[in-house]
């Protein structure tokens, strides 16, 4: 999936601009990491790019479409290849289990057996029946992240991902990203840069104050 900011600014209340003419793309597959300060504009940039958050000027295209201007069906299309992780877990009441299966249930999609995996490698299956607002702020974010994961997405959007976790699942989370590198577009919002994280990038853009500071190539470029 290539995604393309054309022109892009966005302003949340009409005054000032939380981003300001980014023209940037996203070529998957592989890893592209928005960098930045507190207050840059990554998280911004993160849901426009993955067609949560509409810009307020400027066009954002998905393999060549103006995602936009497509028709509703075609927009629930595209959104259905997308996976996005806030930077707070966002869990809804009712179970574990439950909030595991959300993302697929939603989907009309049944379990093939990655979701037990995901829970069984993220320490989860132990806390399967238990209510998710007992969870630790660790397990809701990995309950958050399996659900993501599972569903398979050709766009994995993560938000802060490493927010709250072990470096037991740290490591893990590593280890899937750069599985998941080899046919699925990432695009990692965060200000923790392990060595891992660094060696498997394929671009990394640095957002400072809502513009585009420098990017490099081959999987993300400036346009």
């Amino acid at each position: 999936m290539e995604i393309r900011l054309e022109g892009v600014r966005h302003s949340y209340d009409g005054a000032s601009f939380a981003l300001k003419n980014v023209n940037l793309a996203f070529k998957g597959p592989g890893v592209h990491l928005i960098v930045g300060p507190n207050g840059s504009g990554k998280t911004t940039l993160l849901k426009i790019a993955s067609f949560i958050l509409k810009p307020s000027r400027g066009r954002v295209l998905v393999d060549g479409r103006d995602f936009w201007s497509l028709g509703e069906r075609e927009k629930m299309v595209v959104r259905r290849m997308v996976g996005f992780v806030h930077d707070k877990p966002v869990l809804v009441r009712g179970s574990v289990r439950y909030n595991l299966e959300l993302g697929l249930r939603l989907r009309g999609e049944g379990d093939d057996g990655s979701l037990v995996e995901y829970a069984s490698r993220y320490r989860l299956l132990d806390v399967l029946d238990k209510p998710a607002n007992a969870l630790s702020a660790g397990q809701a974010k990995a309950v958050a992240l399996v659900r993501a994961l599972a569903l398979k997405p050709r766009l994995l959007a993560l938000d802060e991902p490493f927010t709250f976790l072990d470096n037991y699942r740290v490591k893990l989370l590593l280890q899937d990203i750069e599985w998941l590198s080899g046919e699925t577009t990432i695009i990692i919002a965060t200000h923790y840069m392990y060595k891992d994280l660094e060696r498997i990038a394929s671009g990394k853009v640095e957002i400072i104050d809502g513009e585009v500071a420098g990017a490099s190539n081959p999987g993300l470029n400036e346009v």
